[in-house]
């Protein structure tokens, strides 16, 4: 069977799933982004106006809701792959199911992560519709960064496949998921600029994933300057994530 046939019938099998549950899954991808936008960028958003920010001034509003584009990326990427893999390796054993077929592991966990990079995408999609809509982003930008939210957010799948992987327990995903990804959200821009915090504090936010997507996603939507690091940052972590997580799950599900 060819590689490509077999990872698209995964992902089709948990879209298949998605469309059953279509309530559930519309509630848990797109509510969250939009109440983070009602309170943080129209009501906050009303009361702080203009910002300063990577030497470019801009209406906070605007500046949150890109923000809340790598929120969307992370939260769904990062919770869906951990959670979601963790239950269907472990309770449902699913993964296992599947490569009993003429699917193989290595399908099976392609087709884990491309789905779950799916769900970012699908939840960073109705940002972005939100902010062309009401003027805050370029369009220009925001078409530009609907592809990139499938790359961005296959590297917060790739860290919660692997949180999921090495997590004996459900509740064992708590540590990373308050320890790592909690203060990526807090840290790395989301809310206010990076300029704002301590010294020890901005340099090690500036290296986490998150950070890299937040400037990307600002050059593009809202015409901030582009730093080439932060392509470089974003693919070291995919170069060191996705194959990572891939072979602890492997290990995971083979011992």
């Amino acid at each position: 069977m060819n590689s490509f046939i077999s990872i698209y019938r995964v992902w089709h099998r948990y879209f298949a799933i998605f469309r059953k549950n279509l309530i559930y899954g519309t509630v848990t991808t797109f509510v969250e982004p939009f109440l983070y936008l009602l309170s943080f960028g129209f009501g906050l958003g009303a009361i702080i106006g203009d910002i300063e920010a990577s030497g470019t001034r801009v209406n906070y509003r605007a500046f949150v809701l890109a923000g809340i584009y790598g929120q969307a990326v992370l939260f769904q990427g990062f919770f869906e792959a951990a959670y979601g893999s963790f239950i269907r390796m472990y309770y449902q054993r699913i993964f296992q199911a599947i490569s009993a077929t003429p699917v193989t592991l290595s399908e099976v966990l392609w087709g884990e992560l491309i789905w779950d990079a799916s769900r970012s995408t699908l939840s960073a999609t109705a940002v972005l519709l939100v902010g062309i809509a009401i003027g805050d982003f370029r369009w220009q930008g925001a078409l530009l960064l609907l592809p990139l939210a499938f790359l961005f957010g296959l590297v917060f799948a790739s860290l919660g496949l692997l949180v999921a992987a090495k997590s004996r327990t459900i509740e064992s995903i708590s540590y990373p998921q308050y320890l790592l990804v909690f203060p990526m959200f807090l840290f790395c821009g989301v809310f206010f600029p990076l300029s704002n915090l301590p010294e020890p504090i901005r340099t090690v936010a500036s290296l986490l994933p998150l950070a890299p997507v937040l400037g990307i996603a600002r050059s593009l939507a809202l015409g901030f300057p582009f730093e080439a690091k932060n392509v470089w940052i974003l693919l070291g972590w995919a170069l060191l994530l996705v194959p990572l997580a891939r072979r602890a799950m492997t290990r995971r599900l083979i011992h």
